[in-house]
């Protein structure tokens, strides 16, 4: 399983480091200002790269929440094809027949088709829940926030500035710089999680 997350996390990486290229090679190398369609391959690339860093996690936990023994780790999962965590004796029909394992593994299989790690409080949760010390995140706090609440803003605002005038862009600005830093970040953090799976 290390290799086939660990080959899933390159390929999405380098995916992600091809946007980067593609935004380099249309913005130049002039000084500037680059356009609003231009950055948005960048944006493009920021929201790719958080898709990079919750299927490693969604990875970790498919793997390892399972095996967990500890209840409030598995407390506020429903079971699946359930909305609520309660369930009554005549929920389990459906599952007759299932080990107890295989009804856990497809719980949290479905409640993991729906997670997403918005912050880095949601990020250390996962490593908790995944058996790993949520510390691992410690390195890397600052650039995946940032990385995180930036891609936040594009997906539910399209980073728009209501005020455009002089001197402002109908976007906010974002540095393929930047963006760079949050890749390495994104990087060294999975391949740690990886690591100590």
């Amino acid at each position: 399983m290390h290799e086939e997350i660990q080959s899933r996390l390159g390929a999405n990486l380098d995916r992600v480091r091809a946007i980067v290229e593609v935004y380099q090679e249309r913005a130049g190398t002039g000084p500037g200002r680059r356009s609003v369609a231009t950055v948005d391959l960048l944006r493009a690339a920021v929201v790719f790269l958080h898709a990079t860093l919750e299927d490693v996690l969604r990875s970790a936990l498919e793997w390892k929440w399972p095996q967990s023994t500890a209840r409030e780790h598995l407390a506020d999962i429903p079971l699946v094809g359930h909305r609520k965590p309660k369930i009554e004796l005549a929920d389990l029909l459906p599952h007759r027949g299932k080990t107890i394992d295989d009804v856990i593994r497809q719980s949290i299989e479905t409640q993991l088709e729906r997670s997403n790690f918005n912050n880095v409080g949601e990020v250390k949760a996962a490593l908790k829940r995944a058996g790993l010390d949520p510390a691992l995140v410690a390195p890397y706090q600052t650039r995946l926030a940032g990385m995180i609440g930036r891609r936040h803003n594009i997906v539910h605002h399209a980073e728009r500035h209501d005020s455009v005038g002089p001197g402002r862009h109908g976007a906010g600005s974002l540095a393929r710089t930047v963006v760079a830093t949050w890749v390495d970040a994104v990087d060294a953090f999975c391949t740690a999680v990886i690591a100590n799976l």
